[in-house]
Order: C-alpha cells, then structure tokens, then sequence
C-alpha cells in the first residue's frame, strides 16, 4: 500500500474540499470494502483519502413528506435491510442489500459504495435502476 493523506470529514462541504484540494488522487472512503482492498492490492494509487463516514447525513434512511425516500451514502447494507420501510416498500432494495457481501461485510459496505466503486458485481445498481434512483452528488461547483 502506498502512503496517503487521510482526512476525517465532519460535513460534506470539508468533504467535497478535501477531494478538490488533493495534491493528487483522491477518493472518498465510505465503507472501505472496496477501496482499502484495491489499496492494500495495489490496485489504486492515490494521494489522500477522504472519510466521509463521520457525517452524520449521509447516514440517514429516511422519508420525506411527499414520499421521497433517501438513503444516505454511507448507510450500511444491514442497515438499508432491517429498515422496516425499506423492507415494506422497496423489496427489491432489500434483496440488492442482501446479495452485497457476507453478513459482516453488510455492516460495513454501502449502497453508495457500491454504486460508486462501478463493479461488474455491483449488486445494488440493478435496484436503483428499477427504482429510478437519482443520485445527488455534490462537489466543488455545488
């Protein structure tokens, strides 16, 4: 593994100028199932690493008042399953969930880590397709 700049982000603005700011590559740290693999394989080369786990919101599973679901990035896979309105009202999101890993890594890994890291094997894309996810992504530009 190659050496790295580690930053610990509190919201997602520290975040989004964490990865803007990089002395070279950069990727956000959800989960880590994939990204501290390729690193330790030396599959991926990068210069800082930005942990986005620590912000609060985007570990947030929740409904709006018009009926919007939001799943936060981070949210972890067991978490998204034993949710008792994912698991009412998006079967198809649990089943995804479930396929992601072993039991132990569900703990850790996230939908949006999978979605993300864009494996062949991503389980929880074909879900979001059929649910007509949308994606809200900031960066530097808003």
């Amino acid at each position: 593994m190659n050496r790295f700049q580690y930053v610990a982000a509190r919201t997602v603005q520290e975040a989004v100028e964490a990865l803007a700011t990089s002395p070279g590559p950069a990727r956000p740290l959800a989960g880590g199932t994939d990204l501290i693999v390729q690193l330790n394989e030396g599959r991926r080369q990068l210069a800082r690493v930005v942990d986005i786990g620590r912000i609060p919101a985007l570990h947030r599973i929740e409904r709006d008042d018009d009926g919007a679901t939001f799943l936060g990035s981070v949210a972890p896979c067991a978490s998204v399953y034993s949710h008792i309105g994912i698991r009412q009202d998006y079967p198809i999101l649990v089943d995804s969930a479930s396929l992601i890993g072993s039991v132990q890594i569900q703990s850790r890994a996230s939908i949006g880590g999978n979605l993300c890291n864009a494996a062949p094997s991503a389980d929880g894309v074909p879900a979001l397709i059929c649910l007509d996810g949308v994606a809200v992504v900031s960066g530097p530009n808003g």
